[in-house]
């Protein structure tokens, strides 16, 4: 009863007077009531009067909204009011990150669009001008920086923490979102190609080495080291980092297989070697090494052909995939594949795009939630790879019937722990 009276007091309405229908009371909490208003109240079946509560209160010197007050141990803001001061804070907020960006240096108009960036936490709880004030600290040591700086030693002697500006840190994306900004830079969304842009900008140099993608029988030409690797070792799984895949490159035409588990990519490296299909093994999660790398694929006109394992985390790298190919085809990553997987007898569909593919997916995993590696079906991914290869086998890409498995090299004996 009194929750009623504190809400009618928050939305504005009279609380010494009124009546509480919308308050419906056990018999129990009745009896409770009739205590202050009376067994002839009790006995009457009918609501709360506001106005019998409050002479009865009156008589020890009490409100009802005093009395609700007292109980919450705070007075009652009424909804408007609340709304009004929490627009008059964030407003105030939004003006003293402002004032901080402004006083280090950024343009007001850079200020103002830095401002409008979805990503940047909503002023009002203080985080707003926390951050603006640390991208400010960052920007001014960057001012007094000569250039060359790499961004990891930017972040140790700024902020005093090496991965302070990582991309997965708000600090970092609101550090690189400005950068991008004031170069006129596409918005980085996460650490790749415009990520890495936005920092070269301000003569900031990421990370190239730690993140890394597995590749086998990538056939690429340029400049960039990766070509020169992957021509040192075909037939065998290379490591190309992101490093190696700086300065151009380019890669014929072809089909591009993706897989998330690196026990795939040893097995066609022993069962097919030179002959396999370029492959690509994203290693989990997929990197921006992975990422960047399948974007130029698909930009060379490589048709891409992604899966990963049947669960949560697979499902987060085919979004990746599809973050930066959005054409991108399922291989084998679909509803059908897996409930034949989990013994399921309903028909399920196998589109060939991999986002139709991994929306019925998710349909049929949200009731089963059993996981499948893929390991389970590394046969029929065998068998996928060696129709590429021109190895003749009972099945193919586009059929769903269990493949003969391809013959393993003497390397298969070895035992790998993937998992």
């Amino acid at each position: 009863m009194l929750d009623a009276v504190h809400t009618r007091a928050r939305r504005g309405h009279r609380t010494e007077t009124g009546t509480l229908t919308s308050v419906p009371l056990t018999a129990e909490q009745r009896r409770q009531v009739a205590l202050l208003l009376g067994t002839r109240w009790e006995l009457s079946g009918k609501p709360v009067r506001l106005q019998d509560l409050a002479a009865k209160l009156a008589e020890h010197h009490l409100t009802v909204r005093g009395l609700v007050e007292a109980l919450h141990g705070e007075q009652i803001e009424p909804d408007k009011a609340h709304r009004s001061r929490a627009q008059a804070e964030a407003a105030a907020e939004r003006d003293r990150a402002a004032t901080h960006l402004t006083e280090s240096g950024v343009a007001p108009d850079v200020v103002e669009r830095w401002l409008s960036d979805t990503g940047l936490p909503r002023p009002g709880s203080g985080e707003l001008e926390a951050l603006a004030e640390q991208v400010a600290t960052v920007g001014t040591r960057l001012r007094n920086t000569s250039g060359g700086i790499r961004l990891a030693q930017l972040a140790a002697d700024a902020l005093h923490d090496a991965h302070a500006l990582d991309a997965d840190r708000q600090l970092g994306r609101g550090v690189a979102r400005l950068l991008a900004i004031v170069h006129d830079l596409p918005r980085p969304q996460r650490a790749g190609r415009a990520w890495r842009a936005a920092w070269a900008g301000a003569g900031v140099m990421c990370d190239g080495v730690s993140s890394r993608v597995l590749a086998l029988n990538l056939t690429l030409t340029g400049e960039s080291p990766a070509a020169r690797l992957c021509a040192a070792a075909p037939g065998e799984p290379v490591w190309l980092t992101l490093r190696s895949l700086t300065g151009t490159w380019t890669a014929p035409a072809s089909d591009v297989f993706v897989c998330e588990n690196p026990t795939v990519a040893e097995a066609a490296a022993d069962a097919l070697g030179q002959t396999c299909p370029p492959l690509v093994c994203t290693d989990g999660i997929a990197s921006g090494a992975a990422l960047d790398l399948l974007a130029g694929l698909a930009t060379t006109g490589c048709t891409i052909h992604a899966r990963a394992d049947f669960d949560p985390a697979g499902f987060t790298i085919a979004d990746q995939v599809l973050s930066v190919v959005p054409s991108a085809l399922s291989w084998r990553f679909n509803a059908r594949i897996y409930a034949d997987e989990c013994g399921l007898s309903a028909h399920h569909d196998a589109p060939d795009d991999l986002a139709t593919a991994v929306a019925g997916l998710r349909v049929v995993y949200d009731r089963v939630r059993s996981p499948v590696h893929e390991e389970r079906v590394l046969a029929l991914l065998l068998s996928d790879l060696a129709v590429g290869a021109g190895i003749p086998t009972k099945t193919s890409v586009s059929s769903d019937t269990p493949p003969v498995m391809v013959g393993y090299g003497p390397r298969h004996a070895q035992c790998r722990d993937t998992k």
